[in-house]
């Protein structure tokens, strides 16, 4: 049987025993894993990282997550839920609801 690891910015990314970039013996594959089975508890906002070099972790701060753009329209359901105080799930019924309300108004 082969092992492997794959290594990207100093850091482990897996371990394998199928395919790799990296052929490794038994027992640093062994090692590894003992290593991987422990690994400690990530605070928010931060993930632990295994260095390839010495095979301890290392506290690493991620990136803040973008929100995805909202959809044109979503953005209109929103902006006639904002307008009717309603919360319609799509833009059919908050359309409605808006016509509704304008109609109760004359």
């Amino acid at each position: 049987m082969r092992f492997y690891k794959n290594i990207s910015r100093g850091f482990l990314d897996s371990i394998s025993t199928n395919v790799g970039v990296v052929e490794i013996i038994e027992s640093e594959y062994s090692t590894i894993m003992q290593k991987i089975q422990n690994k400690p508890t990530d605070p928010d906002g931060y993930a632990y990282k295994l260095r390839a070099d010495n095979l301890e972790w290392e506290l690493v701060k991620l990136p803040p997550i973008e929100p995805e753009p909202l959809t044109d329209e979503e953005a209109l359901t929103l902006y006639a839920n904002e307008l009717t105080g309603a919360d319609d799930p799509d833009l059919l019924s908050a359309s409605e609801t808006l016509i509704e309300q304008r109609i109760k108004e004359e």
